[in-house]
């Protein structure tokens, strides 16, 4: 996935925060998807892969918002500090609009005017707004003065945005800019990361149940964990949740408590709306790996199941994502000592021994999966299952072509 970010520098020159901006692996434009659709694959690509800490560094995001969100059809997952909330230039403003924001205004959201033009419809926002975004490239420096004066009647802060020279840069600064945007001061910056896309399908089904006031986490627990993608994007979430937070993860259930299955559901709406691209073929790996880890642990009786179908799953992503399981750490929220070991490889910790010994199983380094805590032919039992489990919760089948016996 990839989002760029632009700095947003204050008057000082020191950096103020980045403007969010849609980027596509495939090299579409906003202007080739729906803006909704492009607003969706910026939050998710933010808050869901990088995680806001590794992409803002503390610093506020702004992100683009489209009718859809701002009057509520689309649910913002994220917590109000995490961002500032663009309303976008090209949105009709009707009295629905300005509903939505004042809703938004007092969740405690912070709204920034983009590309602000002033009209008596506008009026109504600049009483909620936080910030104005003035494009002084495209506007004459009358039309730029007249926009400061109606603006500086309401609390608001001026963000001079296209600041393409030190010339303008000046002028701004004169006239009591407070924001700064632009070339002059740095291009965006586009930013990368291997992931992978969870089912849609899934997604959808677990907005329906999260729409049940008796829906459990452990029933959500259960269809989560058929998804690795899912529960990677649910890793990365808990992980943005998590900032500040001593609390430790051992589990997906623990995942779950810790980002809320409230803000769970908003998630996975934007997630049902972006475009699938899992590879079938690593999602039935990580999930066999993830399964099979589970039953050894339970046959063993050594660590806790659940503990082991995770660090299996993990171990099973990071293969997907061609990424050595330890690199995986840096994305994921505080794991408990046991995952820790298990991803890093302390070859002593009886969790490490369960995941070598399947990898080893699976590799057909009977060898070396005879090392493991379980016998080989347990070993073999829970592999088995593990197999049947995932084609019935996957519903994936592989047709091999096999060379004909001669008769």
């Amino acid at each position: 996935m990839h989002v760029a970010r632009q700095a947003i520098n204050d008057a000082t020159g020191h950096l103020f925060g980045y403007e969010l901006l849609f980027r596509s692996a495939a090299g579409a434009t906003v202007a080739d998807l729906d803006t909704d659709r492009a607003t969706t694959q910026t939050i998710l690509a933010a808050f869901a892969e990088f995680g806001a800490e590794e992409l803002l560094g503390g610093k506020p995001g702004f992100i683009n918002l489209t009718r859809s969100f701002l009057v509520g059809d689309l649910p913002l997952p994220f917590a109000p500090e995490a961002a500032v909330l663009e309303v976008l230039e090209n949105i009709h403003i009707d009295r629905e609009v300005v509903i939505g924001a004042l809703r938004l205004a007092s969740e405690g959201y912070r709204l920034a005017l983009d590309d602000f033009v002033w009209s008596e419809e506008a009026e109504p926002l600049l009483a909620v707004a936080d910030i104005v975004k003035i494009d002084v490239l495209s506007m004459t420096w009358e039309e730029v003065l007249f926009t400061v004066e109606k603006c500086r009647r309401h609390d608001v802060r001026l963000l001079a945005e296209k600041v393409e020279n030190a010339e303008m840069y000046a002028k701004c600064i004169e006239l009591g800019f407070e924001l700064f945007q632009g070339y002059f001061l740095g291009r965006p910056e586009t930013m990368s990361i291997e992931t992978l896309s969870p089912g849609q399908q899934l997604a959808l089904q677990l907005i329906g149940r999260l729409g049940d006031p008796n829906a459990s986490t452990a029933e959500i627990e259960r269809a989560v964990r058929r998804d690795p993608a899912l529960v990677y994007r649910l890793l990365r979430i808990a992980n943005s949740a998590a900032a500040g937070s001593t609390r430790q993860v051992s589990s997906i259930r623990d995942a779950l408590v810790m980002v809320g299955l409230s803000r769970l559901r908003a998630w996975l709406i934007l997630i049902a709306l972006a475009p699938d691209s899992a590879s079938q073929t690593a999602m039935v790996g990580a999930l066999t790996r993830a399964r099979t880890c589970e039953r050894v642990a339970e046959m063993g009786r050594i660590i806790a199941p659940d503990t082991a179908f995770t660090a299996g799953l993990l171990d099973g992503i990071a293969e997907g994502l061609g990424l050595p399981s330890s690199d995986l750490l840096d994305r994921m929220p505080t794991l408990t000592p046991e995952l820790s070991a298990a991803l890093t490889g302390d070859a002593t910790h009886p969790l490490r021994r369960v995941l070598t010994s399947v990898r080893a199983y699976e590799h057909e380094d009977l060898v070396e999966a005879c090392r493991g805590p379980v016998p080989l032919q347990t070993m073999a039992e829970a592999y088995l299952q593990a197999l049947a489990w995932t084609t019935e919760t996957t519903r994936f089948t592989t047709v091999r072509e096999r060379t004909p016996r001669p008769v």
